[in-house]
């Protein structure tokens, strides 16, 4: 309870009222009280270390690579909780917190649908958890079904989301809670929980009848009721950007702390982190001033499970927050050093390891230590099962799903006769854009290069290692905001790069067009169509309206020529879902299956290329023998 100057000088009369023949003692500050936030947002599936790039140029290995650098595991789950046990084991005063997404981002997730992140997570045992809106990927069951996965040990981890109001017949009732209360260190702390609420509505696919109210009038309700009760101190555990919490801070009375989430952003010092490779946003903490004038502690922890937040925050006796400090810190291997050289991968022994792991040491935020057994354990015997879960048949293709770059293209195609795609081009390139579009709620359309989608798809059971020779690549979604003619401008550079190869040509949904490749560049292009969604009636393309694009992270940054993506990029004018681009097919795949029907070969009048003339003139909506595209 926080106390006015004037009552504190009250009780220091009383006080010295009821005993006037004591002596006064000397006059001593109180000790700040402090808190420990450990803290880990957006692992989304990643549950293995990655690979990190370690500089030893000025080790003086006897083994010595060539770029100065070996490599060195760090983050995943066994990593993240063996550095979490160390932290926590350092004071009594600690929160472990998760600020969601947790769910979807690898095959972890495709083939496990969060049994593996839950049963990792329930390990750590995390004293709060507040859902993201990937977490309603796959409509409020989804999200029941993973709360399932992590309530079904002895760990039982609030769940927290004060602004999620599940309809009366979903199976969230009852599981959510606003906040969650916890004592630690003689003071009582809580612990609000929100997410983003337009994007999830928009981008995910919670069950339309649940709502989801507005962030600072449900964040400012709840921390009324909370410190109408007494309630010392109050952290926000949000799934919301950086930037809004920055926003939010402001708005708000009574808050202290918010512990962040969905942009996956980094902070810290970029004197230290820029060695590492990684490139911060803003301090760690962020500092921002509430609606009452009192400092608002904001952190992030960066993605994927790299790295673990670690914020200590001092209290006066009032419960006002008087210092905040902290970093992210990345839990490192502590041995299983590396570095490549002529192809083959060479292991670090002996002193040259100890050169190394002495230098981890050393470094301020990275921390080399020994995975955690059981997590590491419980991790392998998922993987170990994935290469027989690939196997899983998701669906069934009613005939040959064919892949070609450009319509009638004269490459072998052991599925397929050239006549099959000789007017529109690949179908399976066309479903492709089609679980892109289904995927991102926020999107009018979707564009796919041909060069990333991989092999056609046979008659008859669909798997998800299909999908996965189908789209290889670590590709996100992106959406970009580009305007009719920025489109215009994009196909005309696509089919223009296609010339030398192919892989540029662009395949879409809600978005048709006629191509004349033997056309001078700038002038190939023509009749171009939208149909928002696919969800409404073919009209030109308005080239001063604004339209919001989703595309593979491949193209969005420019990747096969796509100039005009990689200028909207640079403006800003980009969105990362971060969710994983074959899971958009593999659900594709799930949700006609499902429904009881089969994939098959989208009909001629949604497909994006109506009409195609190759570069010799040959119009392939007139001939059934003109040469390759």
């Amino acid at each position: 309870m926080r106390m006015s100057v004037w009552t504190l000088a009250a009780l220091s009369w009383l006080a010295a009222c009821a005993a006037p023949e004591a002596p006064a003692p000397a006059a001593t500050a109180a000790e700040p009280y402090t808190l420990t936030l450990l803290h880990v947002n957006d692992h989304h599936s990643h549950l293995e270390p990655g690979a990190l790039a370690f500089d030893v140029s000025g080790l003086a290995l006897d083994a010595a690579p060539a770029d100065g650098r070996v490599s060195v595991a760090y983050g995943g789950y066994p990593l993240i909780t063996a550095l979490i046990e160390a932290r926590a084991a350092q004071g009594d005063a600690v929160l472990t917190l998760h600020a969601g997404d947790a769910i979807t981002g690898t095959l972890y997730y495709t083939l496990f649908e969060g049994e593996a992140d839950a049963a990792l997570m329930n390990l750590i045992c995390f004293d709060a958890f507040a859902p993201g809106n990937h977490e309603f990927d796959h409509g409020d069951a989804g999200l029941a079904q993973f709360l399932d996965f992590l309530g079904a040990g002895d760990c039982q981890t609030p769940v927290i989301s004060a602004n999620v109001v599940p309809h009366d017949a979903s199976p969230l009732l009852g599981r959510l809670q606003a906040s969650a209360v916890f004592e630690r260190g003689g003071r009582r702390i809580g612990v609000i929980g929100l997410v983003i609420a337009e994007k999830t509505r928009i981008s995910s696919s919670p069950d339309p009848e649940t709502r989801f109210l507005d962030e600072t009038e449900t964040a400012q309700g709840e921390i009324d009721r909370l410190r109408a009760g007494g309630m010392e101190h109050i952290i926000l555990l949000t799934h919301q950007q950086y930037a809004n919490d920055l926003t939010l801070a402001r708005a708000l009375t009574g808050v202290d702390v918010i512990v962040g989430g969905d942009s996956h952003t980094l902070l810290g010092d970029r004197g230290v982190l820029a060695p590492l490779g990684f490139t911060p946003e803003g301090p760690y903490p962020t500092m921002e001033t509430n609606a009452d004038g009192d400092p608002v502690c904001i952190v992030q922890a960066f993605e994927y499970a790299r790295a673990l937040g670690e914020l200590r925050v001092s209290f006066d006796e009032s419960g006002r927050v008087i210092a905040c400090s902290g970093a992210p810190v990345f839990p490192a291997a502590a041995s299983g050093y590396s570095f490549s050289r002529d192809g083959a991968d060479i292991a670090l022994s002996g002193a040259d390891a100890a050169r190394v792991r002495a230098a981890l040491d050393r470094h301020p935020l990275l921390h080399p230590l020994e995975a955690n057994a059981e997590s590491e354990a419980l991790l392998a015997g998922f993987t170990a099962q994935l290469s027989q879960l690939r196997e899983t048949v998701i669906g069934e293709a009613a005939e040959p799903l064919c892949m070609v770059r450009l319509p009638g293209e004269g490459r072998a195609e052991p599925l397929c006769d050239r006549a099959e795609t000789h007017e529109h081009g690949a179908h399976v390139s066309a479903l492709v854009a089609q679980a892109f579009l289904e995927r991102e709620g926020s999107a009018d359309i979707a564009i796919q290069n041909a060069g990333g989608v991989r092999a056609s798809i046979p008659a008859g059971p669909v798997t998800i290692a299909d999908v996965f020779t189908v789209l290889p690549f670590a590709n996100t979604l992106h959406v970009l905001t580009l305007s009719g003619a920025e489109i215009i401008e994009t196909l005309e550079e696509a089919v223009a790069a296609s010339a030398s190869g192919g892989g540029a040509y662009p395949y879409a949904a809600g978005l048709r067009f006629a191509v004349d490749m033997s056309a001078e560049p700038g002038a190939r292009i023509s009749a171009v169509e939208v149909n928002s969604r696919l969800a409404g009636e073919w009209t030109p393309i308005n080239p001063n309206a604004q339209y919001k694009v989703v595309t593979n992270s491949f193209t969005a940054g420019g990747g096969d020529g796509y100039r005009v993506f990689a200028r909207a990029s640079a403006e800003g004018r980009v969105t990362d879902t971060f969710a994983e681009y074959a899971q958009s097919f593999v659900n594709h795949v799930r949700a006609r299956a499902e429904a009881g029907q089969t994939l098959s070969r989208p009909d001629a009048g949604i497909m994006s290329t109506q009409r195609f003339i190759n570069a010799d003139g040959c119009d392939h909506s007139q001939r059934a023998d003109c040469g390759g595209g």
